[in-house]
């Protein structure tokens, strides 16, 4: 099992100004992949809070992965670098590399008269300022790069993402990649089957899910909807083991079993 902890920071999150569709988007993705989420939790742009988060993630060496968004851009408030270099009892310094990557952007975003100079001003080159030993990650749509960091110590794979949820998404894509490449663990089979059943009433519905846990080791879950719109209530039955034959095998037996005991009780009725 690949645990997995994504860390969202901004005070627009908290506040509830804006949406957080980057942990929805992240864990749907690395769950269907067969990394297992632990964790999400959301925190504001503070000196003190986030560096604690994340030193206490490390600490716990309970984490192969974490993935933070936000926190990346050339405004003041953006200081996930500081912070992470705070968590890490490391320097920053100017990565040469993410100098690049800027400087490279800057200069076509302003050849295609998008900003109007391509002078690297001291914000532009914070976006370059890194923790010593992180490595930038390619923004291709945004300004601010990412930031990958490997702790040793603790077997943790530290990612960087921009907020903006159309660039993380895109640097999700091409980190992706990486990520399965650096897990050197067996990589885990994720299998999951959405059902729609008879039931409008969830408490009716919840005896037979229980014997369905108790029997398979699978996880199941019932999505319904509210009171008076009568519809049928969908179910998420999955799984997540090192087998691929066994894990899809063992999701479909728990739906078949369901079903038995369902029909079971409707002629009982």
């Amino acid at each position: 099992m690949i645990k997995v902890l994504l860390i969202s920071i901004g005070n627009e999150l908290l506040s509830g100004k804006t949406i957080n569709t980057n942990a929805s988007y992240l864990a749907k993705n690395l769950t269907n992949s067969g990394f297992t989420i632990k964790k999400i939790i959301t925190i504001p742009d503070d000196p003190e809070i986030v560096p604690d988060e994340i030193s206490r993630a490390i600490s716990t060496a309970d984490y192969r992965l974490i993935l933070l968004t936000g926190g990346l851009g050339p405004t003041w408030d953006d200081s996930t670098a500081i912070y992470l270099a705070k968590a890490l009892d490391v320097a920053t310094e100017l990565n040469h590399e993410a100098l690049s990557i800027v400087t490279k952007r800057y200069q076509d975003l302003f050849d295609n008269n998008l900003v109007e100079t391509a002078d690297i001003t001291s914000a532009r080159e914070k976006m370059a300022i890194l923790p010593v030993g992180a490595e930038p990650i390619d923004n291709p749509i945004g300004t601010a790069p990412g930031i990958f960091f490997n702790h040793e110590n603790s077997n943790t794979l530290i990612f960087c993402l921009p907020g903006v949820p159309r660039e993380m998404e895109q640097m999700f894509q091409i980190i992706k990649p990486k990520i399965v490449d650096l897990i050197k663990e067996k990589h885990p089979c994720y299998y999951e089957i959405e059902w729609t059943t008879s039931f409008t009433d969830e408490s009716l519905l919840a005896p037979f899910l229980t014997q369905v846990r108790e029997k398979f080791d699978v996880w199941i879950k019932s999505l319904p909807e509210e009171y008076q719109k009568e519809k049928n209530i969908q179910l998420i039955i999955s799984k997540s083991s090192d087998s691929e034959k066994d894990t899809k095998k063992e999701v479909l037996a728990a739906k078949a079993y369901l079903q038995k005991i369902l029909d079971s009780s409707r002629n009982t009725q």
